[in-house]
Parts: C-alpha cells; structure tokens; sequence
C-alpha cells in the first residue's frame, strides 16, 4: 500500500506542480501565460473524460499489469513533458500523462481496498487519498522550489523520478490481484442520468473550477498583488497543501458530525471568502494565512460530496465516487481553461479572483438547491 500511495504522491504533484512554475513555462516556450495555462486543463481534462471509460474499457483485465502499464505511461509522459521544445508537443505529452494518471489513481484505490481485505478497507483507501494529498502539501513546493532554481524541466523530471521509484517497487513488491466484478458503461451511464447525481457532481465541477481557476496563475496573482515570488511562493503553496490537508481529513470529521451539507456550506462559503481575500492581501503574512484557509477550504469539499453520493446511490460506491472525481478534474479544466483565456485578454489578477468568487457563489446556489427536501 505504500508503493501504491507513492504512485499517488506523484500524480498529487503532477496535478498542481505546473502552476507554481508556469511562469517560467510560458517564459522558456516562449508563450503568452494564458496559453501556457492549458497545460493544465489538458491533464485535468484528459483525467476527467477518460476515467469512467478506462474503467469500463479495462474491467477484465489483470490488476498488476494494468497498474504497471498505468504508471510507466505517467512516467515516460512526464519526461516527453520535460524534453517537450513547444507548446504544441508539451500539450500532448500532458494528455499521455493524464491518461496514466486516470488509468492509475482509480486502479490504485482498488487494489489498496482488496490487499487491505473489508476490514481495513477505509484505512486502505485513506492511505492511497493521503497519498495524492501529501504530494500537494510537500511535492508541489518541492517541485515549485526546482523549477524556480533550476528549470521548469527539472521539476517534471523529478515528478517522474518519483513515479519511476513507485513503479520498481511496484514491480518488486505487488502480489497479482483478483479481478473485480465489472460493472458495463450503460450502468455508469444510467446512475449518472438521476437528477440529483448529476447535480451534485456539477456542484462538485463548479466548485472546483472557482478554486483552480485562481490557483492555476497563483505565481501570476500573487506575484500581482503582493510581489510574493521565489521562496515566499514556494512557502505560500506549501501553507496551501497544509491547508489542503486539514481541509480534506477535517471534512470528514466534520461530515460525521455535523451531515455534508452544513459541511459542505462551510467549505464554500469559505472559498469564495478566501478567494476575495487574495485581492487585499498586499502583505506576506496576509498571503500566507489566506492561502492557507484557502487550500483548506478548496480540499474539503470533496469528501462531504462523496459522502452524500454513496449515501444516494449505496449499491454502486465506486461509480458515484468515480463521477465526483471526473466532476473535480473536468472543474479544474474549465478553471484553467477559462482563467488562460481571460488572462490573455489582459484580465487582471484582482478580476480573476472576484470571477472565481462568483463561480464559488454559483457553486453554493446549486448546493443550496440540492439539499431542499422537495428534491428526491
């Protein structure tokens, strides 16, 4: 389980690692950062469309050679993104890399949960989550702090260094796996029909692309608003994964205690709170403690979703749980698809930050009328 959560470590990083360098992306491609910026969404996008097929498409075939393949993909993707000499080829080494990152992270889960046993099962799961969460909190600052000291190639080297480390020990230690039971695309598709399924993964879509649509250019808005660049940004994207951590653990925590939709209304409502706050936040102290409730807030409202759901549809788990996480990935699209155009049209940090404020208030309105009774 730890081989497998390290695979998740580096598709953690490989998510959010770009955005703390794409500055010095678009600088040595010699593209505006705009444009620069679908980097991003064609990871997030490639993640988010090909998830649910993948799994459909691979359900028969054997656990080990499938995540081993998964991973290997990722790897060579990320060091194509490194060689890449143009925006052009970069963007399609990126959709290599999502397809391995959507063929591996889901896998991975599955065969943490069978290795685990129905026991250990939420620990095993939590482990391979914990995972992707650490690789925000310590390998995107790690990543960042690289490509600001040494080349934005090095910090895609050193993503794939790290699934590389992952795949050995994949190989070395990775028992073959039983086959789980396969459930057909038309099944997916008929649970993702319900109306309130599907509002609650456009929520989930909506919320996501309010927090990545700043996130993306956090070197561009910081830099803007409170000439936080080098080391600080480095600092402030670590207190941000910080953040993150407290955010995704606490929520869950929270769900139990208080029900995932007062949880989910805190998680919200703080995004947009924190996104506005970045436009007065001039000092780095300010920046640090806002993006440090922002990170907290932007990652905790994943697991309340999941929670409400499972909680909808408990037959099939992993496919609503399958959907909220191409609603994350197809939310972090939009956000950086939109914020790289609205950058290159001259749109302002400060603007950029009040639209993501307004796509927060959208995502908490479409949260507010889920939950009414009326809705079954």
């Amino acid at each position: 389980m730890a081989v497998l959560a390290l695979g998740s470590f580096a598709m953690g990083t490989d998510s959010f690692v770009l955005a703390g360098i794409l500055p010095q992306i678009a600088h040595g491609l010699k593209e505006s950062t705009g444009a620069a910026g679908q980097v991003i969404t064609a990871f997030a996008l490639t993640y988010a469309l090909a998830a649910p097929f993948l799994a459909a498409i691979t359900s028969k075939l054997p656990r080990k050679p499938l995540l081993i393949f998964a991973l290997s993909l990722f790897v060579l993707a990320n060091l194509a993104s490194a060689a890449a000499p143009s925006l052009a080829l970069l963007l399609v080494a990126r959709v290599a890399a999502g397809l391995g990152a959507a063929l591996y992270t889901p896998n991975a889960s599955a065969a943490a949960a069978v290795l685990a046993g129905p026991a250990r099962r939420g620990q095993a799961l939590a482990v391979i989550l914990g995972g992707l969460t650490v690789g925000t909190v310590c390998g995107v600052p790690v990543g960042t702090a690289i490509g600001q000291h040494d080349s934005w190639q090095a910090s895609l080297v050193f993503v794939a260094v790290v699934g590389a480390v992952a795949l050995l020990g994949l190989l070395l230690t990775l028992p073959a796996l039983p086959i789980p039971p396969a459930v057909p695309m038309s099944a997916r598709l008929k649970v993702l029909a319900r109306g309130r399924v599907l509002a609650m993964v456009a929520f989930m879509l909506l919320a996501s692309a309010s927090s990545i649509m700043v996130y993306t250019y956090i070197a561009n808005v910081l830099g803007a608003t409170a000439h936080t660049t080098g080391t600080a940004l480095a600092i402030a994207l670590l207190l941000w994964g910080v953040g993150g951590t407290v955010g995704s653990f606490g929520s869950g925590w929270l769900t139990d205690r208080w029900g995932a939709e007062r949880t989910l209304t805190l998680a919200v409502l703080l995004l947009a709170v924190t996104l506005a706050a970045l436009t007065i936040a001039t000092s780095t102290a300010a920046v640090m403690v806002v993006m440090t409730v922002n990170g907290a807030a932007a990652w905790a409202v994943a697991t309340p979703n999941n929670h409400r759901l499972t909680a909808l549809v408990p037959e099939l788990p992993p496919v609503v749980i399958s959907f909220n996480s191409s609603g994350i990935y197809l939310g972090q699209a939009l956000g950086a698809g939109v914020g790289g155009i609205l950058i290159g049209h001259a749109v302002g940090a400060r603007p950029l930050c009040l639209i993501g404020v307004a796509v927060a208030v959208v995502a908490l309105l479409v949260h507010l009328l889920i939950g009414r009774p009326k809705h079954s």
